[in-house]
């Protein structure tokens, strides 16, 4: 029996490279309204939405798309709200930070859904993670950066990229440890990629001690230095938004 909905769902692919056709704001609205209507902590939604359409901030943000949606950690509002009802504000925890990244993340695939049902394409980019949205967006404290999707009108209609069987991600009631040929068979298909690098390219990664797919992952894109690179900017900003993931409360200090 169709469903559009798992349609929708089946058919999602990244698009980045987007027609300049501006966005309708009827359209960008009901987007993020579908967006405000996932589940939610306590239905408290701890987090912001910020449409980026100004073209000079989206070239900040190295990427071409009409518009970008960055959806931020907010325990600002809360605390704003709370103030104003005389209510205690103990809300930089870490359990608070979890939260409000998951609510926030929640929201997003909402929009990116809600998008592509409506014929908009998408790309979720990562880097806002290591981004400074004092800096950037202007934010307050207790507000930190949770996600970023780029959307506009397709350009481009790439295939679909395949995904790891069932069996190498679902567990049933327990974690099963899955054995070396498991392992094996669940990234066969990762491992064949290599096989499609063309020689001149596969000598050039050979010189920097790379010989398979995930070597080239490892050693080739998410090094040591760019992991820990985006870590140390992720801490940071964790840190300059006020939460706290190091340091237990003092039952006596007030805020």
């Amino acid at each position: 029996m169709p469903n559009p909905v798992i349609d929708c769902l089946m058919n999602h692919r990244s698009i980045r490279k987007f027609k300049p056709d501006p966005i309708d704001p009827e359209t960008l609205d009901l987007i993020l309204r579908a967006g405000t209507r996932a589940a939610s902590a306590g239905n408290l939604q701890p987090y912001a939405l910020v449409v980026i359409d100004d073209p000079k901030k989206l070239e900040k943000m190295r990427f071409k798309a009409p518009a970008a949606i960055i959806a931020l950690i907010d325990q600002y509002r809360l605390k704003r709200w709370f103030e104003l009802n005389d209510a205690p504000f103990y809300n930089d925890q870490a359990i608070n930070l979890f939260i409000s990244y998951w609510d926030a993340v929640i929201a997003l695939q909402n929009i990116v859904i809600a998008a592509e049902s409506l014929g908009l394409g998408t790309v979720y980019v990562g880097m806002i993670l290591s981004t400074d949205v004092q800096e950037l967006l202007k934010a307050p404290k207790y507000v930190a950066p949770a996600g970023s999707v780029f959307l506009g009108y397709p350009d481009e209609s790439p295939q679909l990229r395949p995904r790891l069987p069932l069996e190498a991600v679902v567990h049933r009631n327990d974690y099963h440890i899955p054995t070396d040929d498991e392992i094996r068979s669940f990234y066969r298909d990762k491992d064949r990629e290599w096989d499609k690098v063309s020689e001149t390219k596969k000598h050039k990664l050979q010189e920097k001690g790379i010989h398979n797919y995930a070597q080239a992952i490892t050693l080739g894109h998410y090094t040591p230095e760019f992991t820990e690179g985006e870590s140390e900017k992720l801490i940071a900003n964790i840190r300059k938004a006020g939460f706290r993931l190091w340091e237990k409360r003092s039952k006596t200090k007030q805020e």
